[in-house]
C-alpha cells in the first residue's frame, strides 16, 4: 500500500470515528409511552384484560355475550362474574341464580346505585347552598325559632331506613351508601380474608356498601376500605355471594395498577378456602341483547353459509352472458291495407259498416279538397269526371265509391275501402 493510500484510509477512518463519537455524545435513546387505543373485543368488553389474566393463571375463563342471553347456568363449581348493572334482569333469572348459589355456586357482582340516591345527593347539595345563602340573613337573638326535639330527629332516621330497590341487594339486606373518601391519596389498602398482606387499590370513585338495620350479619364477611364496606361476602346455603362496590379497578386500563390483579385473584377464590382453582369462570359485562345477526350466525351459521353460496351462484349466473349478443328484433309493422281489411271485418261483424265507410270517405274528401282547387264547389258528376281522368277509374264506379250504398255486401265493402284509400294516396 502506497503512502497516498495510507493517508486516504487514515482520513476516512478518522472521519468515521469522529462521526461515531459525535453521535454518541449528542444522541440519546429515549423511551416514549404513547396512548394506544383498544382494538377488537377489548373495545366493547371492559373485562377483556381480566379474562386474559385469569386464563394465564390457569383458570378456564369465557365471556358470556349478555346477561339477557344467560339462559342456562353453569355447574356449581364455576364462578359467575357479573359486572352488568342488572337493571333489566328478569325476576325468573334472579330466582334461578339465587337457587344456583344455594346449591354451591359462587356469584360475584357489583353494587347497584338506586335512582333515589341521585335525588338524595341533589337534596344535600341544595341544602348546602341554602345554608350558605341564609348565613347572610341571620335572625335576631330575641326571635324565637321553632326546633324539633333531638329524640324526634333520631327517631325519624330509624323509622325510614335506607333500602335498595335492587332485588339482590334487598335480599342481602344492603344498600349503596355515600362515596368512600381517599383523603387525596393515590391509593389505599384493604385487607382481604384470604390475603396474607394488605393490598393496594387506586384512588377512584367508589360508594360504600352499607348494611340495612334489619341485617342480622349471619355468614357475612365485610372487607373495609377507609372504614367503609368495599366488599362483602354473604354465605347463602352452600354457596357464596360476593358484592363489590365497583369493578373499575379491574377494567382493561386499570388491572395492571397496584394490586388490582391480585385482588381479582382473591375474589374468584373466595368460595374456596383452600385456594383451589374453580372449574371455570363466566364473565358477563353487558345486559343488552346481542345483535340479531350475531344470534343468527351463532345458531344458524350452516344455513347462512349455504344461503351465501346460493346468492353468489345467482350473481355469477345473472352477471355473465354466453355467446354473442343477440340483437333485439324490431317489431313488425303491419301493412296499412291489412289493417284496413281487419278493421272492415270487425265493423262488418258488429253491424257498424257505416262508421268505417263514412270515416274513410270523409278522409278522402279532405285530401281531395287539399289537392284540387274548388273541389267542394263541384257537383258529384264533375268530381267523378275529374277523378276518372286522374286515377283511371270509371266515373260510375267513382260515384258508387263516393256516394253509393255498399253496407250489405262484405266483399264489395272491403274493396270499396281499399279503392278509397288508393284514391286518397294517389291524388
Amino acid at each position: 500500500m502506497s503512502l497516498r493510500q495510507r493517508l486516504i484510509a487514515g482520513l476516512a477512518f478518522g472521519a468515521l470515528a469522529w462521526l461515531l463519537w459525535t453521535g454518541l455524545d449528542n444522541l440519546e435513546y429515549v423511551d416514549e409511552v404513547s396512548f394506544r387505543p383498544l382494538t377488537g373485543e377489548a373495545r366493547s368488553n371492559p373485562l377483556y384484560a381480566s379474562r386474559l389474566f385469569l386464563k394465564g393463571m390457569g383458570i378456564p375463563t369465557q365471556t358470556v355475550e349478555s346477561l339477557q342471553s344467560l339462559n342456562k347456568l353453569p355447574d356449581t363449581d364455576t364462578v359467575l362474574f357479573i359486572s352488568a348493572t342488572r337493571y333489566n334482569q328478569r325476576e325468573e333469572q334472579f330466582e334461578a341464580i339465587l337457587d344456583w348459589v344455594k346449591r354451591g355456586g359462587h356469584l360475584i357482582t357489583r353494587s347497584v346505585l338506586d335512582w333515589d340516591s341521585y335525588a338524595t345527593d341533589n337534596e344535600e347539595h341544595n341544602a348546602e347552598d341554602t345554608a350558605v345563602d341564609t348565613d347572610n340573613d341571620k335572625p335576631n337573638a330575641d326571635s324565637e325559632i321553632p326546633t324539633a326535639p333531638p329524640d324526634t330527629a333520631a327517631n325519624s332516621d330509624n323509622d325510614n331506613p335506607a333500602a335498595s330497590a335492587d332485588p339482590l341487594q334487598l335480599y342481602l339486606g344492603v344498600y349503596t351508601g355515600k362515596a368512600i373518601p381517599f383523603d387525596e391519596k393515590d391509593a389505599e389498602t384493604l385487607q382481604l380474608p384470604e390475603a396474607d398482606k394488605p393490598l393496594e387499590i387506586a384512588n377512584d370513585y367508589y360508594r360504600a356498601i352499607d348494611l340495612s338495620p334489619d341485617n342480622d350479619q349471619q355468614g357475612l364477611t365485610q372487607v373495609k376500605l377507609n372504614d367503609r364496606n368495599f366488599i362483602i361476602h354473604q354465605q347463602v346455603g352452600k354457596g357464596l355471594i360476593t358484592l363489590v362496590s365497583d369493578f373499575t379497578f379491574i377494567e382493561n386500563y386499570n388491572i395492571d395498577d397496584y394490586d388490582h390483579a391480585e385482588i381479582l385473584w382473591h375474589l374468584v377464590h373466595a368460595n374456596n378456602r383452600s385456594l383451589q382453582q374453580p372449574a371455570a369462570i363466566w364473565l358477563i359485562h353487558s345486559e343488552e341483547m346481542p345483535h340479531l345477526f350475531r344470534i343468527i350466525w351463532k345458531h344458524f351459521w350452516p344455513f347462512c353459509i349455504m344461503l351465501g353460496g346460493l346468492l353468489l351462484i345467482w350473481m355469477l349466473r345473472v352477471s355473465h352472458r354466453f355467446g354473442p349478443l343477440i340483437p333485439k328484433e324490431g317489431e313488425d309493422r303491419r301493412n296499412l291495407l291489412e289493417h284496413i281489411e281487419a278493421s272492415g271485418n270487425y265493423y262488418w261483424k258488429n253491424k257498424e259498416q257505416a262508421i268505417l265507410i263514412d270515416s274513410t270517405r270523409h278522409a278522402v274528401q279532405q285530401q281531395l279538397a287539399k289537392r284540387i282547387p274548388a273541389w267542394h264547389a263541384m257537383s258529384n258528376d264533375q268530381q267523378a269526371h275529374l277523378l276518372a281522368e286522374r286515377v283511371g277509374i270509371d266515373e260510375q264506379q267513382i260515384l258508387h265509391l263516393l256516394h253509393g250504398d255498399i253496407r250489405h255486401k262484405p266483399h264489395e265493402f272491403t274493396e270499396t275501402i281499399k279503392q278509397l284509400e288508393h284514391i286518397r294516396i294517389t291524388v
